[in-house]
């Protein structure tokens, strides 16, 4: 029997990586087919995290015709991005041109094709007012739907009842139906401080604004720019290609670098009151989900 996912990625860094290992996972299973569904600010914080190779899917509407399934940095579907990807600049021990072979020989350790087996990717850009894609679910289409990350924007969305983005039409469409069993992995699920990671940063506090930036000069898609005297990355055009960690000559630019937020109780108040909403389901992390769902999976 095919198990039907919808998997909903929301606009967070935290637990992004972390729910692309496990969709990795589900990919590789035949009996599983997978939707995968991006929010407008889900789109643009999987860009900046290097989800997408070039070219990456464009913000352009394609109401009007099919968009095909991007492409995908399919490393991110592997065990061990973060590890790989990560950089920490003038910090860094290993050497760039070792660090750039460790992603190249990641890249070629297996051959399996995830884009080939994902049924279908949902931007919310091409749905429109009315969220078609997402309206469906209320129609039995899935078994399982899954939002992670969910940001502490979704969550209180959705634990309001509030449906006014794609992910949480998916979400709250899905309640509506008689099988379909929605989980929720928040990025702010109890109160106090929550590791993650960042994409590209470039650090202003040792850019020696040198007055030819390599950075910049080696940057396709114009996300660095040199404003009032800084370097700057624009966060809507930065595609995580690491371009500019490979050619910027003082190491002032960091990736997957480690941070700290914290979570206020505004957003734990929303997740506990959408856990006690009936046919939603509010896990801790990603591979919490994956357990719920393999064990459901065998019932």
């Amino acid at each position: 029997m095919t198990i039907r996912i919808a998997w909903g990625i929301t606009g967070a860094g935290c637990w992004l990586l972390e729910s692309f290992e496990i969709l990795g996972r589900f990919l590789k299973d035949s009996n599983v087919k997978v939707d995968l569904f991006f929010s407008g600010a889900g789109r643009e914080v999987a860009q900046n995290y290097g989800i997408f190779e070039s070219p990456v899917p464009l913000k352009t509407s394609f109401i009007d015709k099919v968009r095909e399934i991007p492409n995908f940095n399919q490393d991110v579907f592997r065990i061990g991005f973060r590890e790989k990807y990560n950089w920490l600049g003038i910090n860094e021990s290993r050497e760039i041109n070792n660090f750039l072979q460790d992603i190249k020989n990641a890249e070629s350790e297996e051959d399996f094709d995830y884009e080939e087996v994902l049924n279908d990717v949902i931007f919310e850009i091409d749905e429109g007012s009315s969220f078609p894609s997402g309206a469906s679910a209320a129609n039995n289409r899935y078994d399982f739907i899954v939002i992670s990350p969910a940001t502490g924007n979704t969550v209180a969305k959705v634990a309001n009842g509030i449906a006014d983005n794609l992910i949480t039409n998916l979400a709250i469409m899905g309640n509506k139906s008689e099988n379909s069993k929605i989980i929720f992995v928040p990025t702010d699920l109890k109160q106090g401080e929550v590791k993650s990671y960042l994409p590209i940063m470039l650090h202003q506090d040792t850019c020696k604004k040198c007055q030819e930036c390599s950075a910049l000069w080696a940057c396709k898609p114009g996300a660095i720019r040199r404003k009032r005297g800084k370097i700057r990355v624009n966060r809507l055009k930065c595609i995580g290609c690491l371009d500019c960690v490979k050619f910027c000559r003082h190491g002032v630019i960091t990736f997957l670098e480690e941070t700290k937020v914290i979570v206020r109780n505004r957003e734990v108040i929303a997740a506990d009151l959408l856990s006690k909403q009936e046919g939603f389901i509010v896990l801790e992390t990603p591979e919490k989900a994956y357990d719920y769902l393999v064990k459901e999976m065998k019932k």
